[in-house]
């Protein structure tokens, strides 16, 4: 379960990137800020001790709330919210994949690399 704390640096982070769709809605070129204030935010999150499955879980929720809540906005608000989910979820895979590859889970020869 999310402390506080983490919890907190989550929905500071969708006031951010509620922002930049809304910037990104007055077609102003946002996606390296949303991207920055991804990785920010997964960084502060596990800092504050949260695992990914709590993060995509907790964090994935939040997004899909205001993703679901876009009816009538503009298709670059929307663009900007899934640009924020799907960067979201390629660093925690990457994550993982890092994970993996340091517990020898992988392989533990040359012979055993994926290609």
């Amino acid at each position: 379960m999310l402390n506080s704390f983490a919890e907190e640096i989550a929905h500071r982070y969708a006031l951010i990137v509620q922002k930049l769709a809304e910037m990104a809605g007055a077609n102003l070129i946002v996606g390296d800020l949303i991207r920055n204030a991804t990785r920010n935010c997964l960084v502060g999150m596990h800092a504050a001790g949260a695992e990914s499955s709590e993060i995509r879980q907790h964090l994935g929720a939040l997004i899909a709330r205001h993703i679901n809540s876009l009816q009538a906005q503009s298709v670059r608000t929307l663009a900007a919210w899934i640009q924020a989910r799907n960067h979201m979820e390629f660093l925690l895979f990457i994550e993982e994949q890092e994970g993996l590859a340091l517990s020898g889970d992988i392989g533990t020869s040359a012979a055993d690399t994926l290609h």
